[in-house]
């Protein structure tokens, strides 16, 4: 077994129940150090710090897009062990517990359903999921130790609860927003409550902070398109 080992997150935040994911990702110039894992086996710490949107990517969609950029930012900072022989993908948290998980597409998979899910349901709006996206990135900021494969999707549904609350004159409760994510009601309460404390209960967005994200992903698209209209 071996234990492939980036920057340790935490694992207190509750998750839903498809939020498995996980991925053996490597990057070049990295600094690396020895880790022992939980059951003795040798393997690399990797000691880089990836941000929560990774301009250099492309993908079909904003939602997509995000969806894999967060996953691939989660992953590189995780601690994952990867068993030979078998495909098992293991996720060490950092209290030392040890969490299975997919590989990377479909993690990004699952996130991106999940997202889908949300927006259609409660009829969120592209700006509307932005402004979640950007939540999200102040918790990576904020409280990057809560932030893992393990957590990554409850924190991005807590993101989104929010920002529906906030923008929403006619609300769904957390009780309905349990029954549409298939969750307990508790668990939701307690990723809601996660979630605000990790954004110091500031859920402000300025003009700024929106145009900037909202730029960089338009700008991605439409190279994306534009690299698919010349193939």
């Amino acid at each position: 077994m071996s234990v492939d080992s980036r920057n340790s997150r935490a694992a207190a935040v509750p998750h839903v129940t498809s939020d498995m994911q996980g991925v053996e990702y490597w990057r070049s110039g990295a600094r690396y150090g020895c880790l022992e894992g939980s059951d003795g086996a040798e393997g690399v710490l990797e000691n880089v710090f990836v941000q929560a949107f990774d301009t250099g990517a492309s993908h079909d969609g904003p939602v997509w897009l995000m969806c894999c950029d967060m996953c691939m930012g989660a992953y590189d900072n995780a601690q994952i062990i990867r068993t030979f022989g078998t495909s098992q993908i293991l996720c060490v948290l950092a209290d030392r517990s040890v969490i299975s998980v997919p590989e990377q597409s479909e993690a990004c998979q699952k996130l991106n359903e999940q997202m889908i899910q949300i927006i259609r349901s409660v009829n969120m709006s592209e700006t509307e999921f932005l402004q979640a996206a950007i939540f999200m990135n102040r918790i990576w900021r904020f409280k990057p130790e809560i932030v893992s494969p393990a957590t990554l999707q409850s924190l991005m549904v807590g993101a989104c609860l929010l920002l529906y609350k906030i923008n929403s004159d006619h609300i769904h409760s957390n009780y309905h927003w349990a029954q549409m994510l298939e969750i307990n009601a508790k668990t939701l309460n307690q990723i809601e409550i996660v979630c605000l404390s990790a954004l110091g209960f500031n859920t402000f967005v300025s003009t700024e902070d929106f145009n900037t994200i909202k730029t960089a992903f338009e700008q991605r698209v439409c190279s994306q398109q534009q690299s698919e209209t010349l193939m």
